[in-house]
């Protein structure tokens, strides 16, 4: 009998301060319902990944959730993953940083589960090639990225039945490539066009494995797939699918993929994410004529697998591409780097406050888009300022003189902000930061009022 392996993962999200009833809203459609119907079919084993940020609010509002998140952990049922607690970009913040983020999350889902989580949700699949040094620092053994990173170094689909490794200075990660064509297919698709694809892979020997991760909002929030997921039964009928074929389907935990298939290969991957991502954060010309070269390709009957070296560009253009963006990155390193300073020199409870504040500012939602808001929304951009903010707060606090603080203090730097060539001017004081740009007529492009934690322009 041919037969095939088998590894799911669902990654759960939502932003640093989206409102309380989108958090509600997708529990309701997407959360529950999905684990609920996983709980009637126990058997199949699933990795389940949460953001810090979501999984605190789960537990608060929820509690009863968590209790039987633990008892799916507990028979193995659930896998569960790390990542940056906070959901950041990893490769835009500082290796500290990373570190901090990935193992406060590893030390939160042990707490909560019982888990000791060893794979890493890789947020948006934004690779680069020294990820593999800080994340494997961290404890992490495996991460899951897009099949496209994996072509982009010219392996084919049919060497894509495995997972790989990787390293940079030798510091070894594991990498599953995630399947574009289940992406797809899953919720998407009629459930027979999942079988037909598994059994057209499937071998005597069955030592291939193929990989679905993706977001858990797919399955509920997603337009029109509560309908499809739930009220239509597709994931009910998906679950018990894979139950009533599984002599030749084989459901593995990634954990279990390392213990019992040997890896395809060593391989580098290039600075890359997902597709779409990657047209997304081009320059808005470019866009167009990167669709048109595309409709060119497909009118033309070009082969598939040439798709792989069409390109768009990558995560960090978003900051060539908004200023707005760029500011915002700016700013979060600047405080990242006054804690580390602040750190070397004093021990503080209001330290510790901080950091987690400032983390919560490297959430990565606002400081790009997609089609749904991002960087567009504001107040999920007024959210990171008010985080680091409220970390400004905490240093002043920590670092200003008992003389200072009572008769009022004031400080400004000349330096290159925001990395454009030109200085700009930041005055800082117990009340406000104001950010000034000379170049552009003296131009006053940020103005902090710390009472209120709040970014005024």
């Amino acid at each position: 009998m041919r037969k095939i392996n088998l590894a799911l993962g669902i990654h759960n999200h939502q932003p640093v301060g989206n409102f309380d009833f989108v958090f509600e809203d997708a529990f309701q459609k997407a959360y529950l319902p999905f684990f609920e119907v996983h709980e009637k079919h126990a058997d199949i084993k699933l990795a389940q990944h949460y953001s810090g940020i979501l999984f605190e609010w789960i537990d608060r509002h929820h509690p009863e959730f968590t209790e039987r998140l633990r008892q799916m952990v507990k028979r193995g049922s659930i896998e569960m993953m790390t990542g940056g607690y906070y959901e950041p970009i990893l490769m835009t913040i500082p290796d500290e940083d990373k570190l901090g983020q990935i193992k406060k999350l590893t030390k939160y889902v042990k707490e909560k589960t019982g888990y000791d989580a060893i794979g890493a949700w890789l947020a948006e699949r934004v690779w680069e090639p020294d990820l593999p040094e800080p994340v494997a620092k961290a404890g992490v053994k495996y991460t899951l990225i897009d099949d496209a990173h994996f072509k982009y170094t010219g392996l084919k689909e049919q060497d894509l039945y495995g997972y790989y490794l990787t390293e940079h200075n030798g510091h070894i990660l594991n990498i599953f490539p995630i399947s574009e064509k289940l992406r797809y297919t899953i919720p998407f698709r009629p459930i027979e066009e999942t079988v037909d694809y598994l059994k057209s892979i499937a071998t005597e020997k069955g030592d291939r494995l193929i990989v679905f991760a993706d977001d858990g909002e797919k399955f509920g929030v997603w337009p029109h797939t509560y309908e499809q997921c739930y009220q239509n039964g597709w994931l009910e009928s998906f679950f018990r699918m894979l139950e009533d074929n599984k002599e030749w389907i084989h459901i593995v935990s990634f954990r279990e993929a390392l213990e019992k298939l040997d890896p395809a290969g060593r391989v580098y991957l290039p600075t890359a994410s997902y597709r779409e991502m990657m047209e997304w954060a081009l320059p808005s010309r470019a866009i167009h004529e990167y669709e048109a070269f595309e409709k060119w390709l497909k009118e033309n009957k070009m082969n598939p697998d040439f798709k792989v070296f069409v390109r768009g560009g990558f995560w960090r253009n978003f900051l060539a591409k908004y200023p707005e963006s760029n500011n915002m990155h700016k700013r979060m390193l600047r405080s990242s780097n006054r804690w580390r300073s602040l750190a070397q020199k004093k021990k503080s409870k209001r330290l510790d406050k901080a950091l987690d504040f400032i983390y919560a500012g490297q959430c990565n939602c606002p400081y790009w888009h997609g089609i749904f808001g991002g960087l567009y929304l504001p107040h999920i951009r007024n959210a990171i300022y008010q985080q680091l903010i409220m970390a400004d707060r905490e240093m002043d606090a920590v670092e200003m003189s008992a003389a200072e603080k009572s008769a009022g203090w004031a400080r400004s730097q000349v330096a290159d902000f925001d990395g454009d060539g030109f200085d700009e001017v930041i005055v800082e004081t117990e009340r406000m930061n104001l950010f000034f740009a000379p170049r552009s007529g003296a131009q006053l492009f940020e103005l902090d009022y710390k009472a209120i934690n709040h970014n005024m322009l």
